[in-house]
């Protein structure tokens, strides 16, 4: 017997010897890689870790006792947490076979660690959960270190060659592919980067017949079946090439460059690539052409010009005349020759005319630009527009002065009415009870009738012109009234922001007053927009009467709560805060259970007894900042803003056991009522319907659950638990 028990025993402790040894092994592999394990339940988040797991963030394992997946979260920085959650979920999912993220976690001394994080799941249960996972964490902050100073290199270098923009510069390898294709490069062919690079040659940009002509000049052994790459290439292998070239731009357009190239080399000398820089010269080549064409275009403009012009020595006397300024003056062109523009000049004008042209000739202007009078050969005022520039030696002496003269005598007679209908309507505003400003685009203030005056000017009514209007108005709104509204918003022409903000107040000695402030925008004579005129007007009276239709259409009668419109108005504010700021917030429904029987039993007076009860409970059982409603029947909803999905359960189980304490007398009897709780998170991008979907799947759960319950979306659908 004993040799037949001893087989099988021997065998047993073979295959034990053998564990033992594949385990040692294991031991042994997992510390020479320095790499720390760690083995988690993702349903009791109880978590086992070794000491290299604790050491790599500056801990022993017993001070990390007791470790759970709560230690994880705590050490983990909060930008990465979230997207180890999502990279967990995928795992659980099946969509990847392993769980891996690069995380920062935070060392015992305060600085960040990062760790490559890699594990899986190891054992699921029958309903396919996981039971069982394992993984390691590898210390890789040196690595990506590394890899930060390498894309830091990378970028400014990137950002050298980007700074660039005025010159074109394009790197090839050596076969002619496009490597590189800097900022200067794209303004000046039209391109994208991605267009081009690794996918084109520069032999793209050649103007085709331009490049013909030039392979023809060339003797048959250079070219021997080379492209114009190749001939450019062969030629910069020996030293720098430049020539002048048409470009043909992605859009079609020519233009004129002086290109450049050089060869790029290892360091053992061979040829990797080539670099090509080239300059757009076409505006030069423009200006060369066009100043040719100035000289013989001058005298045929000078002529036939409908302005009246003139070539005026350094001594004030016309040296020629152009037939518009004689029609303009009434004298022929013999008579002007022989007198100076001074004693044609009115004597009200001419010293700030002399002054300009002591400027000229001093060099502290090029130009300048006057309106002046001239009297006219019937002794008649003349109002003009003069512009006067100085021609100067290519040594920069002072030749003469170049003088074009406008005839404005009838706009100015126009402007003058005009002004005169402005005074008009000044003494129109001033009648007006509501506040008229105009302000300039800077905000400063050009014009304030007299009701604004009295109002922004304090006791004394001092003036308004030229403060800026910040100084001298103060708008809040109702729904933060301690927060001044930035005015220069109200000067922006693509806000909206007078018609989101109907609920404005003006702040006047300590007192905030209900206004309307309409807006319309004023442009200068060629159409840009220059100002604004502001109306502000007291509406008191009227906000009030909207403030009070508003609340009787918008609360419940009986429990004075928010009702089912009023609700549907604050949950999508609640949506779009949450759009805007990223805060979290919670939508709680609630529904009476068997309140049926309540109104069958007792009648609907004990019925409407029962919702106060329960309306009351839940106006005080929340944050005044809240919002309560009555949807309907025995349904009610609560908005919480700012509001986690973990911190919403507490508050719904504190309501929950308040509620199932109360005891509301009625007749001989007391009436018991119970409530089932469902809460969703309010989350970006939602409608309200879809939050109310969200929030009544949940009180169906309740409610499905036995009633007298709190049901809610899973944690791990939230964003990362706020700490209060």
């Amino acid at each position: 017997m004993s040799d037949l028990s001893d087989g099988p025993a021997k065998g047993l402790q073979a295959q034990l010897e053998q564990a033992l040894e594949e385990v040692r092994r294991l031991r042994m592999i997992i510390d020479g890689s320095a790499a720390g394990t760690w083995e988690w339940n993702p349903t009791s988040h109880h978590m086992q870790v070794n000491a290299r797991w604790a050491e790599i963030v500056g801990y022993t394992l017993e001070e990390l006792q007791p470790i759970s997946s709560d230690t994880f979260e705590r050490l983990v920085h909060p930008d990465d947490l979230q997207r180890s959650d999502a990279q967990l979920q995928a795992h659980f999912a099946g969509e990847t076979p392993f769980y891996e993220c690069l995380v920062r976690m935070r060392h015992r001394d305060g600085h960040w660690v990062w760790v490559q994080d890699r594990g899986r799941v190891c054992e699921w249960d029958a309903h396919g959960a996981p039971v069982w996972m394992a993984g390691a964490h590898a210390d890789v902050t040196d690595l990506q270190r590394a890899r930060q100073e390498v894309a830091g290199a990378r970028q400014r270098l990137q950002s050298i060659v980007d700074s660039s923009d005025e010159v074109a510069v394009i790197v090839t390898d050596e076969h002619g592919t496009i490597t590189l294709f800097n900022s200067g490069a794209e303004r000046l062919l039209g391109y994208r980067a991605d267009e081009v690079v690794g996918v084109a040659s520069p032999v793209l940009f050649h103007h085709g017949q331009e490049v013909e002509a030039f392979l023809q000049t060339l003797p048959a052994d250079e070219v021997a079946g080379r492209d114009l790459f190749g001939v450019l290439s062969g030629r910069a292998r020996e030293h720098t090439y430049s020539r002048q070239w048409t470009f043909l731009r992605k859009d079609g357009q020519h233009r004129q460059v002086r290109l450049s190239i050089s060869a790029l080399a290892d360091a053992q000398g061979e040829v990797t690539g080539f670099v090509g820089m080239a300059t757009d010269i076409t505006e030069v080549l423009q200006a060369r052409a066009e100043a040719r064409l100035a000289e013989e275009k001058f005298a045929g403009a000078f002529t036939s010009a409908a302005l009246g012009m003139a070539l005026v020595s350094l001594e004030g006397r016309w040296l020629d005349v152009n037939d518009a300024l004689c029609r303009i003056m009434g004298y022929s062109r013999n008579e002007l020759l022989q007198v100076d523009f001074q004693r044609l000049t009115h004597p009200d004008d001419l010293d700030a005319d002399l002054a300009m042209v002591q400027g000229l000739l001093r060099g502290e202007r090029a130009h300048y630009h006057l309106e002046k009078r001239y009297i006219g050969r019937e002794g008649n005022v003349i109002w003009t527009r003069l512009s006067v520039s100085l021609v100067r030696s290519e040594q920069g002496d002072p030749l003469h002065f170049v003088s074009q003269i406008q005839d404005v005598t009838a706009q100015h007679a126009s402007e003058q009415r005009v002004l005169q209908a402005e005074q008009r309507s000044r003494i129109t505003l001033d009648a007006v009870t509501d506040l008229v400003l105009s302000v300039d685009l800077e905000g400063r203030i050009e014009h304030a009738n007299a009701a604004a005056v009295r109002a922004l000017g304090g006791p004394d009514g001092a003036p308004l012109h030229g403060h800026h209007v910040g100084e001298m108005l103060q708008l809040t709104t109702e729904y933060a009234p301690l927060s001044p509204l930035d005015l220069s918003v109200l000067l922006d022409p693509d806000s909206n922001a007078v018609d989101l903000h109907s609920d404005l107040l003006l702040v006047q000695g300590g007192e905030n007053m209900p206004v309307d402030v309409s807006q319309a925008w004023l442009h200068d004579d060629a159409g840009a927009l220059r100002g604004a005129v502001w109306v502000i007007r007291d509406v008191t009276q009227l906000r009030a009467r909207q403030r009070e239709a508003r609340q009787l259409a918008e609360m419940d009668p009986l429990t004075d709560l928010v009702n089912r419109r009023g609700f549907e108005a604050h949950l999508q504010q609640a949506i779009a805060h949450v759009d805007r700021t990223g805060q979290a917030a919670s939508l709680m429904f609630i529904d009476l259970d068997q309140f049926k029987p309540v109104n069958d039993t007792w009648g609907h007076l004990a019925g409407d007894a029962v919702l106060w009860a329960v309306a009351n409970v839940l106006r005080h059982g929340v944050r005044d900042s809240d919002v309560v409603a009555r949807l309907g029947g025995d349904e009610f909803a609560v908005i919480l803003a700012g509001c986690s999905l973990r911190r919403a359960r507490r508050i719904a189980g504190e309501l929950l056991h308040t509620i199932g304490g109360l005891s509301i007398p009625w007749e001989q009897h007391r009436i018991k009522v119970g409530v089932s709780i469902g809460i969703a998170s309010i989350n970006t991008g939602m409608s309200v319907d879809e939050a109310v979907a969200a929030a009544d799947v949940q009180c169906y759960r309740a409610k499905a659950a036995g009633r007298n319950n709190v049901q809610s979306e899973p944690m791990g659908l939230e964003s990362p638990p706020e700490f209060d």
